[in-house]
């Protein structure tokens, strides 16, 4: 594995120098997730911003932890007893001893559902579940196609919760078993008693109708499948010789979970309000289209709209669906790039309000398919809406965190909590945890293992063909529970000297010399760098640019990245044209000065003791030079003054 290693110190000693700095126990008062209020994500600043008063201490930040320790579990609500009656949703739960008739119910120990079932070759079968929907305008309403794994014991009686996987990409025959597979494993979630059902979204691999990629159709196509599960005879389902079959063995306790996509569709169902779904596990999910196709106005690094619709969609009806596909991509902007209202309705953050699934969210903020952003936004959504929630955010790329015990224990007792009613306390359980690397290098760094070495790994899976081998936690480094995000404070940093030859990033007014401009362009960046830190200082959200500036001959995008002792830690564009707001493109007039703001993605690191901070812009997509009114120039870093963790545990 790679690590940043400074001359005459050894790495483990600066892992410890990095442990003891962010567990020093000094006495502050609890900064919590933030009640204030931000500016709006659907908008740019067009405003120019003033000259700061010089700032006469470094940032930095102090933060309280208790002594690492294995985590405990959660406490139980008092008053409830051993088990709710009533899920989040509304739904009675069946007493655990009546699942298995004249068979003792599951046990439960920690807050958790044990494998209490047999390992007997399950049953599987295969349903079509009517949508109130006719995409493909054959005339009859679609069906959304399931495969149906369940413990043996359901042909003796048993009742069951239902863990629903729903993808656009069942197609490929090894998605659900290796590339996808159960968090938990399909063989442990069927001796933990639930029902397994992998669902195909509308329009791709067997389910009929057309694809349309996250707007209401989709949404309310995949929640006929929680309808059909709860016993809702308006989504009829239908066996393989078109005879109706009914869901008499589900308790009608269903949760939905996957990544990516698969991620993507248990936020837009929960979305609907359907009862019956109580709990929902998105990984690496998409809570906005915008924010997937585009990035504040820029078609970035992001994948094509048009060309993944027509892959995803279902081979026998994609002459059909042509039409509809080829409208999306009209309706879609790909002139603009704004945020008009094809992708209004596929924002469900806008919907957040009829959620009532308890949402347990991860999030890799190295990940550079699916951004941060979208699963900041939405924990920030929830969270501000009081619904139950919980954020943890790895340092690794576009993948679950399966090598995470702890993560595997809390899709546990989360499910045994939603799923099966029993009172562990995880609604009470502090709703972020987080992933630190170990030694100094800031969270969001791409790491590179050497394959094969299994020495610095806490299971050796990770090593595994199937499996990333950048997704493995090396020995040392921290989970960390907080109450909830940590509050910030904006930092302004100044861009001081001259940036063509390594300019001086700083947040003091008088240190360095103010230049009065720089120009940069696609072929020539210009590059700022603080001096070495003197404290510890945590940075947590977006890091924005705020920025005066014009442009010859023509208009052109920038993008900005985020270093820490040479490593990327973010990076995100800006497109000018958008300085009133993403609604609209405006025209810029050549040589005239504009006001607007560049957002990177949300990251939560911390900076050591003696590291520098870069920031690098640069044009994209376009060769014009731009020209920075320096004076109206800065980098907006937010960051935690104070902070406390609620809980720590060290990777062995």
């Amino acid at each position: 594995m790679e690590k940043t290693q400074r001359a005459g110190i050894h790495p483990s000693f600066m892992r410890g120098i990095r442990l003891l700095i962010l567990l020093v126990p000094v006495a502050v008062q609890l900064a919590g997730c933030g009640d204030d209020e931000t500016s709006s994500p659907r908008t740019l600043s067009g405003v120019n911003q003033p000259s700061m008063p010089s700032q006469t201490t470094q940032p930095g930040t102090v933060t309280t932890a208790p002594a690492p320790a294995p985590f405990a579990p959660p406490t139980p609500v008092a008053d409830v007893g051993a088990q709710y009656e009533r899920s989040p949703t509304g739904l009675p739960y069946p007493k655990l001893a009546t699942l298995y008739p004249g068979h003792d119910g599951p046990t439960v120990d920690d807050g958790m559902i044990l494998p209490w079932l047999s390992m007997r070759p399950p049953l599987k079968l295969n349903v079509m579940v009517q949508t109130p929907f006719d995409t493909d305008q054959d005339g009859k309403p679609d069906r959304i196609a399931l495969r149906i794994v369940q413990p043996a014991e359901v042909a003796e009686g048993l009742k069951t919760p239902v863990i629903v996987r729903p993808s656009v990409y069942y197609a490929d025959p090894n998605y659900a078993t290796k590339q996808r597979a159960p968090f938990l494993g399909e063989a442990e979630y069927l001796r933990m008693g639930f029902t397994i059902v992998y669902a195909d979204s509308i329009g791709t691999n067997q389910s009929d109708g057309c694809w349309s990629v996250m707007d209401r159709t989709e949404r309310e196509a995949m929640a006929s499948v929680v309808r059909w599960l709860t016993g809702d005879p308006v989504a009829p389902g239908y066996d393989a010789q078109g005879q109706p079959v009914a869901a008499s063995w589900s308790t009608g306790h269903v949760a939905m979970e996957g990544i990516s996509y698969g991620g993507t569709l248990p936020t837009m169902v929960a979305a609907t309000g359907v009862p019956g779904l109580e709990a929902i596990v998105p990984v690496d999910g998409i809570s906005s289209g915008y924010d997937y196709f585009r990035y504040n106005g820029v078609k970035g690094d992001m994948i094509q709209l048009g060309p993944y619709m027509q892959l995803q969609q279902s081979t026998a009806r994609a002459s059909i669906c042509e039409p509809a596909r080829l409208k999306a991509v009209t309706d879609s902007d790909d002139r603009t790039y704004a945020y008009n209202d094809f992708w209004k309705l596929r924002n469900t953050l806008s919907l957040v309000d009829q959620i009532q699934a308890a949402t347990l969210i991860a999030q890799g903020q190295a990940d550079n398919n699916v951004k941060t952003k979208n699963a900041m936004q939405l924990y920030d959504a929830l969270y501000r809406a009081r619904k139950p929630v919980q954020l943890w955010l790895h340092s690794r790329d576009h993948n679950d965190p399966a090598w995470q015990k702890e993560w595997q224990k809390q899709i546990l007792m989360w499910y045994s909590r939603y799923l099966f009613g029993v009172n562990n306390g995880v609604e009470k359980q502090p709703t972020y945890v987080r992933e630190t690397p170990a030694g100094d290098i800031p969270s969001g760094t791409t790491l590179n293992p050497q394959p094969g070495d299994t020495s610095d790994s806490l299971i050796g899976h990770c090593y595994n063909p199937d499996h990333s081998t950048r997704d493995c936690i090396p020995t040392g480094e921290l989970f960390i529970k907080e109450d909830a995000w940590p509050k910030t404070v904006d930092t302004s940093y100044y861009l001081h000297d001259n940036g063509r030859a390594g300019g001086l990033l700083t947040p003091s007014t008088t240190d360095g010399t103010q230049a009065a401009s720089v120009d940069f362009s696609k072929a020539a960046a210009v590059t700022y760098e603080t001096k070495p830190l003197a404290n510890a200082t945590r940075y947590a959200g977006a890091i924005r640019v705020v920025m005066r500036g014009r442009f010859t001959p023509a208009v052109t995008n920038i993008k900005a990245t985020l270093s820490v002792d040479g490593h990327d830690v973010t990076y995100g564009w800006a497109n000018p044209r958008f300085y009133k707001g993403l609604d609209v493109a405006q025209t810029i007039a050549p040589n005239t000065d504009y006001g607007f703001s560049l957002e990177m993605m949300p990251r939560d690191f911390t900076v050591m003791p003696g590291s520098k901070v870069k920031l690098k812009l640069e044009g994209y997509q376009g060769t014009a030079l731009v020209t920075l009114d320096l004076s109206h120039t800065t980098l907006e870093m937010p960051v935690v003054p104070k902070a406390h963790a609620a809980a720590v545990m060290v990777a062995k």
